[in-house]
This record gives C-alpha cells, sequence and structure tokens, in this order.
C-alpha cells in the first residue's frame, strides 16, 4: 500500500465525489497530495513494476501447470489475480519479438560460422517464358518483356496480374544478386508483419472454435477468444524458450541442445490438446475428434493467410 500523504479534504481530485476512506469508492482513486518529490515518483514505479512482475510469474505459473484452467477461471469471475488475458498476450506478444528483432537475430548472425555458408548462389531471375517460340532465353529487361507481350496475340498475353508479378520479379532481379540475399529479405518483411497478421488472425482462430462448438451450450465467442488469447500466449513463451537454446547449440557448437527445442515444439502440442479437452470438459474420445478438426481448420486458415502475407512481402520488396 502506498504510504504518501493522504490530503485533508475528502472530494475526489479526480472524479470529485465525496471519499470516506483512503481510496474513492466511485473510481479507485487514491486520496493523496497531488505534489510527489521525484523518489516518491520512483518508489511508485519499482512498486508497479514488481507488482505487475508478481501477476507475470504467477500467471505464467498457472498457464503451463494447469492447462486450460487460466481460461476457465476469467470466465468464471477471477480476475484480479492473474493478468488480463489481452494485456498478458500483448505483453508477451511485444516482448518475444523486440527479443527477435533486436536480441536473437543479431547474436544468430554473430555466432554464425562463415566457412558453413554455402559460397555457390542461385541466381534469382530464371524464368523461361513459354510464349517465346524461339526459346533462345528470358527477356533481359521487363521492356523486353513488355516488348515481346505486345508482339503476341490478345488471347495469348500474359493477364494483368502476371506482368505485375513479372515486373516485380525484374525489379527483385536487379535488388538481389542471388537467391539466398532474396530469401532472407523475404523472411525479414515476413516475420516484422507477423505480430500485426497474428493479431489479425485471433479473432478467426476464435471463429473457428466457434464453429467447431457451434451446437455446444454454454460456450460463447468471448470463451473462445480468451482460450485462444491463452493458448497463442503459451505458444509465445514456448519460442522465446527454444530460441534462446538455439542461440545456446549456436555458441557451444552441441546438437543436443537442438533436439531439446524440437522436444519443447511437441510438448507444446501435447499442452494444446490437454488445455482443450478441459477447457472444452470433453472426453478423451471426443476431444481426439474435436481437436482434429480444429487443428485442420486452424492449419488451414494460417496457411491462407502465410500465403496472402508471402505475397504481400513479396511485393513489399
Amino acid at each position: 500500500m502506498s504510504k504518501s500523504k493522504l490530503r485533508q479534504e475528502d472530494n475526489c481530485l479526480n472524479c470529485g465525489q465525496k471519499v470516506h476512506t483512503r481510496f474513492c469508492s466511485h473510481c479507485g482513486q487514491e486520496n493523496k497530495e497531488p505534489y510527489e518529490t521525484f523518489w516518491g515518483l520512483l518508489v511508485h514505479f519499482v512498486e508497479d513494476i514488481f507488482h505487475y512482475d508478481g501477476k507475470l510469474f504467477s500467471t505464467i505459473k498457472i498457464l503451463f501447470t494447469k492447462p486450460g484452467f487460466l481460461s476457465s477461471e476469467y470466465l468464471n469471475g477471477k480476475r484480479t489475480t492473474y493478468l488480463h488475458p489481452i494485456r498478458f498476450y500483448l505483453f508477451t506478444s511485444a516482448f518475444f519479438f523486440i527479443c527477435l528483432f533486436y536480441v536473437f537475430h543479431p547474436l544468430e548472425k554473430y555466432l554464425e560460422n562463415p566457412a558453413t555458408k554455402k559460397e555457390a548462389s542461385v541466381p534469382v531471375i530464371s524464368f523461361k517464358n513459354e510464349l517465346m517460340k524461339d526459346q533462345k532465353g528470358n527477356p533481359k529487361t521487363f521492356q523486353d518483356y513488355l516488348l515481346v507481350q505486345s508482339k503476341l496475340p490478345a488471347a495469348k498475353r500474359d493477364s494483368e496480374l502476371e506482368q505485375k508479378m513479372v515486373k516485380q520479379a525484374y525489379s527483385i532481379g536487379e535488388e538481389y544478386t542471388n537467391s539466398e540475399d532474396l530469401l532472407k529479405a523475404l523472411a525479414d518483411t515476413m516475420l516484422h508483419k507477423m505480430s500485426t497478421i497474428l493479431f489479425i488472425a485471433l479473432p478467426l482462430l476464435a471463429f473457428i472454435l466457434q464453429l467447431v462448438f457451434i451446437r455446444r451450450k454454454g460456450f460463447y465467442y468471448m470463451h473462445h477468444g480468451i482460450f485462444v488469447l491463452h493458448l497463442t500466449t503459451s505458444l509465445f513463451l514456448v519460442l522465446f524458450v527454444t530460441d534462446v537454446l538455439g542461440l545456446a547449440a549456436l555458441a557451444l557448437h552441441t546438437d543436443w541442445i537442438s533436439s531439446i527445442s524440437s522436444w519443447l515444439v511437441f510438448a507444446w502440442f501435447v499442452y494444446y490438446f490437454v488445455a482443450f479437452k478441459r477447457f472444452y470438459r470433453l472426453t478423451s474420445g471426443k476431444a481426439v475428434l474435436y481437436f482434429m478438426a480444429t487443428a485442420f481448420l486452424q492449419n488451414m486458415l494460417m496457411l491462407v493467410i502465410f500465403l496472402g502475407l508471402l505475397i504481400f512481402s513479396f511485393f513489399s520488396l
């Protein structure tokens, strides 16, 4: 509890209501003097950090030791003991992607052995234009390609979308000299958009659960959304650990550490099934059937999102 000096007045500075105790019963603000010293601000900041950390670690503990329990507790009304699902997800995802871009990737590049990199490179552009009857090779520039297209009958010309893709391919071919550089740039572009794409995908993943359990009474869209938030948060935490292990494997030049990462990913899928079974209160047989249907639909959704992200990233290069 704060040790700040209380005001003698009984009006709340935030909402104007009458304050009967230390805190306003209307808005919850503490009735303390508005003036704070720098030391007071620092102490307040540290108290908030430790209070947040305490909730964070206890929430993480429950998340993994009792699969599905945290979502059920939130929906049953127990909401002050643990972090709010959205706040928990946002903090975890932000922490993961910041570490990924500014810690893991730089350290991975530093620890990589240059001798293990392939010296040979494959040219980026190796189109084979079937419309060229002489088969002497591809047009060297996009203008040459357009010239070839203009000489063809209208029915045999590439569509507008195909021409845009070819134009982008020529542009990429001029900027990137080999396929390795292209793949790295494409992967980097996709990763930087991944956090936004995943946040957009969460409601769709919850909608799939709504469809799977559409005839199940007592479960509404919000229930599925909370479950998806906790599940995705657990995935970020597992991926964080696997990235740490991957850096350790590079630094120590040991393969057995990498195998631990693979087992952790497998363990997360087992965790997903157990959380799924417990949260939706299913028997083992029904849990397997519902889980397989959910996994199939969610994988199809993520495949479509991935392909869309790939195309978007390709045109963003």
